[in-house]
């Protein structure tokens, strides 16, 4: 006779990147959702606050903005680090180097967001996404 083997019931919320279960309202939901993503977060505040019906773009818009002041002490830690390091030109290079490589994964990461919020989907990054689903 076999045992039975139970595998506990996966969690929604596993994983890196998990579905917001949010899907676009209306004909331009994909194009506002993305737009944050890609101009920043001022962008992002004004569809915050302009598209009050919504959701899917409210809640792209939010996550954009959180996601934009989750970075902002990364790059004050590269910034001080180079002035630091300025001292030895190696060292200047290095965290320059360092800096260019962040900015370019976050480049990448933030075209990717802009991507999949433009296909209608709604990934939830950790902690941000959830915080942001509970405000739209």
């Amino acid at each position: 006779m076999k045992k039975a083997v139970h595998k506990p019931a996966k969690k929604e919320s596993e994983g890196a990147f998990s579905d917001a279960k949010l899907k676009p309202g209306k004909k331009d939901s994909t194009m506002l959702a993305a737009l944050p993503y890609v101009f920043g977060m001022v962008v992002g505040l004004l569809i915050y606050l302009l598209a009050k019906d919504d959701k899917f773009a409210r809640y792209h818009a939010l996550q954009a903005i959180m996601f934009d002041i989750a970075v902002i002490p990364i790059f004050m830690v590269e910034i001080v680090l180079y002035v630091v390091l300025m001292i030895t030109i190696i060292g200047a290079f290095i965290m320059w180097g360092v800096i260019f490589l962040t900015a370019m994964a976050l480049l990448v990461f933030r075209l990717y967001m802009a991507y999949s919020a433009y296909q209608g989907k709604a990934i939830m990054l950790p902690y941000l996404g959830k915080m942001a689903l509970e405000k739209v």
